[in-house]
């Protein structure tokens, strides 16, 4: 699970993350055997070559937070995209107890200085960062 938050971290920058998804319009991006990938495309926020967006990654079997052993099956968080290069930091994200931000918020993690990291081919984060960095 310690990788599976650290693949899933989804950054916040610039807006505060609600405790839980009430608040958004998600719409699913894809999914495959793991998850599902969301986003709230009315969060989406361009400054010249960066976007940052709000999204989801709802797990469809239970995923086990590392340090307080308590199950998680939802992350809600925001990544800052480079979209110039093809890279992407977490800002913040939260591990949720139920599915799609449901229940309790297992960790609130904030990393506002991560270093940027690669967007990998054929990942969660390339989707996003497809429709974050494309969009006009």
């Amino acid at each position: 699970m310690k990788k599976l938050s650290a693949l899933i971290t989804i950054t916040v920058g610039l807006m505060a993350l609600p405790a839980t998804n009430a608040l958004a319009a998600w719409t699913e991006l894809g999914s495959n055997d793991a998850m599902s990938v969301l986003v709230d495309t009315a969060t989406l926020r361009k400054d010249g070559d960066k976007a940052q967006i709000l999204s989801m990654l709802d797990l469809k079997k239970p995923g086990v937070n590392p340090t307080s052993k308590q199950v998680v099956n939802s992350l809600i968080g925001l990544n800052e995209y480079n979209c110039s290069n093809a890279t992407y930091r977490p800002i913040e994200f939260k591990e949720f107890s139920g599915n799609k931000g449901s229940g309790k918020v297992v960790t609130d993690n904030k990393s506002p200085d991560a270093p940027f990291e690669p967007v990998v081919s054929g990942s969660w984060t390339a989707g996003v960062f497809n429709l974050a960095c494309k969009a006009k």
